[in-house]
Parts: C-alpha cells; sequence; structure tokens
C-alpha cells in the first residue's frame, strides 16, 4: 500500500522538477532575447575614401615677387642724395672677410670730383642658414649688407642679378643709374671715375647698358661652365650679353627688363646670359660696348695677380682676384693691388 503511494509521490516530483526546469529555461531564452532587441546596434566600420580633389592650376607668382630684402637696421636711405651713385656687389654670405677688404679698399666711402660725387657700396648676399647670425652682426655693424632670399648658388645667379636691379629701383628710386660688380673684382677708381662714369652720365637718361659684350667677353665659370654650357650652348653665338664683372644700367633700361618679367614664373638660365642677353633682347634694351674702346677700357681675368697686373698697365679697369678661381685666401691681394693704385690716384 505505502510503495504506490511513495511511487506516485516521486512520479509527482519528479514531473514538478522538470516543470521548474523547463519554466526556469523558458524565462532565460526570454531574458536573452530582450537583451538582443534593446542592445544598441555595433555600427559596421566600411573605410571609404574622400572623393578626389579636382586638379587645379596654380600659377606660380612672378619671379620679382619671390625676391624679399632684409636691410640693415642702421641704413638711413634718405640720407643718399642724387650725387651718391650706387655701386651693387654681388657676394657670397660666406665671404665676409672678401666684403671687409673691398671696405677698406677700393670700395672706401670717400668723395671724388672736389667732393661732389661719392660711390656707395651695396653688399648683395644669399641665404645661408649656416651664417644667418654671422649676416645679421655684420649688418650691425655695417649698413652695406643686404641679404636677398635666394640661396647661394650659381642656378640661381640670374635671380641675384635681378635682385640687384630691384633693390636700386625699390630702394633708392630716384638714382638714374647704378653699378653691378662681384666680389672677387677689384676696381681701378680712378679709371672708373676718370673714363667710365662721364660715359655713363652722358646717357643716365637713355634705355641702355654699359659693359664688355660679344662671345670675346665671356668669363669661364670654372666648375659651374658644364651648367652654362647645357643652358647655352656654345652654338648659341646671337646671344649678345654683357660680361658680368661690372657693367652700368640706367633706371629706364632696369625697367623695361622688371616689366618684360611680369610673365616669366620660373628661370632656367645662367644669369649673364638671361639677364643682359635674352632679357635686355626682349625688352628692347641697347648696350654700349666697352670692347670698342679698348685704348680706354680694359681688363684681365685670373692671369697674374692683380698687384703685378695693375702695375703692368695704368689703363686697367678692373682685375679679378684669386677668388675668382674658388681660393679661399684672396683678401690680402686686395690689399697689395690697392697700394699701387693709390699711388697712381
Amino acid at each position: 500500500m505505502f510503495e504506490g503511494y511513495y511511487g506516485r509521490r516521486r512520479l509527482k516530483n519528479l514531473c514538478l522538477l522538470l516543470l521548474s526546469l523547463l519554466i526556469l529555461l523558458i524565462l532565460y531564452y526570454r531574458r536573452q532575447d530582450s537583451k538582443r532587441e534593446t542592445a544598441p546596434a555595433i555600427p559596421i566600420h566600411v573605410e571609404t575614401k574622400p572623393a578626389a580633389l579636382p586638379l587645379v592650376s596654380l600659377k606660380r607668382p612672378g619671379v620679382l615677387s619671390t625676391i624679399e630684402f632684409s636691410n640693415s637696421p642702421y641704413l638711413d636711405l634718405n640720407s643718399f642724395s642724387s650725387d651718391i651713385i650706387p655701386v651693387l656687389v654681388l657676394s657670397r654670405a660666406c665671404n665676409i672677410e672678401v666684403r671687409d677688404a673691398i671696405r677698406r679698399t677700393w670700395g672706401f666711402y670717400r668723395s671724388y670730383r672736389n667732393n661732389t660725387l661719392r660711390l656707395k657700396i651695396f653688399f648683395l648676399v644669399g641665404t645661408d642658414d649656416l651664417l644667418t647670425e654671422r649676416i645679421r652682426m655684420e649688418q650691425n655693424i655695417f649698413d652695406d649688407v643686404i641679404q636677398v632670399s635666394i640661396p647661394d648658388m650659381y642656378s640661381f645667379i640670374a635671380y641675384k642679378e635681378l635682385s640687384a636691379m630691384l633693390w636700386v629701383r625699390s630702394y633708392l628710386p630716384s638714382h638714374s643709374f647704378y653699378l653691378k660688380t662681384e666680389d672677387d673684382v677689384i676696381i681701378n677708381m680712378k679709371i672708373l671715375v676718370n673714363n667710365f662714369l662721364p660715359i655713363i652720365e652722358s646717357v643716365y637718361n637713355q634705355n641702355i647698358i654699359i659693359g664688355w659684350f660679344g662671345t670675346e667677353h665671356r668669363v669661364p665659370r670654372g666648375n659651374y661652365q658644364k651648367f652654362v654650357n647645357a643652358m647655352i650652348p656654345p652654338s648659341s653665338g646671337n646671344i649678345n650679353y654683357a660680361m658680368s664683372l661690372l657693367y652700368a644700367m640706367t633706371a629706364t633700361a632696369a625697367d623695361r627688363i622688371m616689366e618684360n618679367l611680369q610673365d616669366i614664373d620660373l628661370i632656367e638660365y645662367p644669369g649673364d646670359p638671361f639677364v643682359t642677353g635674352i632679357l635686355r633682347d626682349a625688352a628692347k634694351v641697347q648696350i654700349s660696348n666697352l670692347a670698342t674702346m679698348a685704348d680706354k677700357f680694359q681688363y684681365t681675368v685670373a692671369s697674374e695677380t692683380c698687384e703685378t697686373a695693375f702695375s703692368r698697365n695704368l689703363n686697367l679697369l678692373i682685375c679679378t682676384s684669386s677668388l675668382h678661381t674658388g681660393s679661399p685666401k684672396s683678401m690680402p691681394e686686395y690689399f697689395d693691388a690697392w697700394n699701387v693704385l693709390i699711388g697712381e690716384t
């Protein structure tokens, strides 16, 4: 009797247990479904590329607009009267001692023609990051150093030549002409003042450049000659340009040349052929060739010491120091040559 009773009771308990497990399973799965419904959807990241921008042809700024100057803080341009003739000397930033030698010799700020004429030297140096502080200190001591935003490399010499022109027309607009030379040149100031300047002064209001023109007056550029020949082949004999060691340019000629630069955004040519050759011809600037006056104006390039050259030839206008061939010890030559010249002044 009791055995049947307990058998039914165990069966009942087993059924209740199974029912409880079933209820728990149902509740568990309902809870999981609820979580899946309420959980925020995880965004699927799809890598997208921005739409390609349309190609825009940006026009380069004109050549002159890329040139900037840094003058000495003590340069008082208002103090220069019209009887002062500006002489722009292209110089490398590293040639600090050579600039000092020029200041103490042919570039010394002195009067001529019974105190009615002065020549003022301005050194145009390029940009060299390693020498920035030294150039700034030199500017603080002297008022004649102008730094231009052009690298000190021969491939940029055309920009530097144009910088000299732009600086004169921007800062000394009332001056009717200027002289351009380089820091490896020693000038006989007696010949310059007595013979060269009168020619310039007679044509100061004309559209003209005065210098040595012709293939026989082209200065070899040493290691850079390959660059010159590559850009201006020797067969291009029709390009008549001035020897870069010394020339004079009137304000009218400078203005005409700069007008023709408005549509030029890149210069690929060396300085000598481009500025006083190709560009001058395009601007229809006339020339006066000193080669036709060889009895009055002569020069020598890297043939002998300038001391010896000036001693031999009293009519020599300019002579190049050994700096022209890359010598780092050329500074004494300026004083040696000057001692000869002042004996003839």
